[in-house]
């Protein structure tokens, strides 16, 4: 690959790449980039910067959510659609409270949520909500018999 700047040659590598923006420093680490043998300017693939891009926004957008949260700002945070923390909410994979006929999230409990090491994901299996009152004796009935079942 030919420099754009100086038309020396560039060979890719492996390295972090610290950059700054809005005033915040990401480090991305292991990036694949072209590097100049006479000048030194770099050069990224595309996806690679549209990634870099992607992190970034979301790392400076998740600043600015407030401290109580709506569907609408969870979906963005996760990016995903509003129907997808709709359908979280109704498995119970969610903390929230509902305000009304509206759902409520605390911006911290959401990041200490996408912190944890565990994934969204619940295993493979039969699942119950718990309503903060425990299983109900239909509920513990119902499992049991799908459990003797398989």
């Amino acid at each position: 690959m030919q420099c754009y700047v100086c038309d020396g040659e560039m060979s890719k590598v492996q390295k972090d790449v610290e950059t700054t923006w809005k005033g915040k420093t990401v480090v991305f680490k292991g990036l694949s980039v072209y590097v100049c043998h006479s000048c030194g300017e770099e050069a990224y693939e595309p996806d690679d910067v549209k990634a870099m891009q992607y992190f970034i926004e979301g790392a400076i957008k998740q600043d600015n959510y407030p401290e109580i949260m709506n569907v609408e700002e969870v979906a963005d945070f996760f990016r995903v659609s509003n129907q997808t923390i709709y359908n979280m909410l109704r498995e119970g994979k969610l903390p929230a409270v509902k305000v009304g006929r509206e759902w409520r999230f605390s911006r911290e409990k959401i990041r200490a949520m996408v912190n944890q090491t565990e994934q969204l994901e619940q295993p493979a299996g039969i699942a119950a909500r718990d309503d903060g009152l425990g299983l109900s004796k239909k509920d513990a009935d119902i499992i049991a018999r799908h459990l003797s079942d398989m």
